[in-house]
């Protein structure tokens, strides 16, 4: 729809600009005025009678893009409308999502399929090699990642440790996949029920920090899902979601991604 209204408007402006070079042409003519403001206009009149429609049409799509918002305008911490399940599967064409189990009910609650939920109960960031290798493999133009909660009990409070992990990672799918953004997701809030089990969980908001911090050093961009959260949304063992949070974190991922 957008391309017809785009090429109307310039089967409408040519005929304009052909019809006011030629009243300017006869302005100057009967009224004896050849100075060189009025020639130049009608210099700049005949070029644009002659232009390159296709020149004209790139001008009106590129201007067309610079209103298309981006993931990087859209603003954080904000949530728009909830997709509705064929809106989340027409979004998320062409990406990819690797992560552990929490990334995986992705696919188990039915939301997307295996060809773009690449994921695992218990993954670490450091023992992703599979999972990203197969990633890749799907060539995705969006490349989701999505750990921390495994990675927490294992590093134990250590973010630096956690943070060269996950550079291994991120160089391999920038070397392999130049073209292609990658999204970081951050660690979500863990229940203090969980925490009194393991308590190196309390370490997810230092871990987050180095997370942002390590995108703005990737250039990646970091996804903030934590306010998506409230007490409502915890599996019993207080780490894990249920279905009503997975509709919300696939809408704020697609539009922080600027798929929708």
């Amino acid at each position: 729809m957008k391309n017809i209204k785009n090429n109307k408007t310039i089967l409408a402006v040519i005929p304009a600009v052909v019809v006011l070079a030629a009243g300017v042409a006869f302005f100057c003519s009967r009224s004896g005025n050849t100075d060189k403001q009025c020639q130049e206009t009608v210099e700049r009149l005949q070029k644009l009678e002659t232009a390159d429609i296709s020149s004209i049409e790139d001008a009106i799509r590129a201007l067309s893009e610079k209103e298309k918002p981006t993931g990087s305008d859209s603003e954080e911490g904000v949530l728009g409308d909830i997709l509705t399940d064929v809106q989340i599967k027409q979004a998320f064409q062409e990406t990819v999502i690797v992560g552990d189990s929490i990334t995986e009910s992705i696919a188990e609650y039915g939301f997307l399929d295996t060809s773009i939920v690449v994921a695992k109960l218990g993954l670490r960031i450091d023992d992703a090699d599979d999972q990203i290798n197969t990633a890749i493999s799907l060539n995705p133009s969006v490349f989701f990642l999505s750990f921390g909660a495994n990675d927490l009990e294992i590093y134990n409070g250590d973010s630096s440790a956690f943070i060269d992990a996950y550079r291994v990672k991120v160089k391999q799918i920038q070397n392999a996949l130049p073209d292609t953004a990658i999204y970081i997701n951050s660690i979500l809030p863990i229940q203090q029920s969980a925490i009194d089990q393991s308590p190196a969980l309390a370490y997810y908001d230092s871990f987050n920090q180095a997370l942002r911090d390590f995108c703005d050093e990737m250039g990646c961009t970091f996804i903030d899902d934590t306010f998506l959260v409230d007490e409502s949304m915890y599996e019993p063992d207080g780490e894990h979601m249920v279905y009503n949070y997975y509709p919300k974190w696939l809408t704020y991922m697609a539009e922080r991604a600027g798929l929708v």
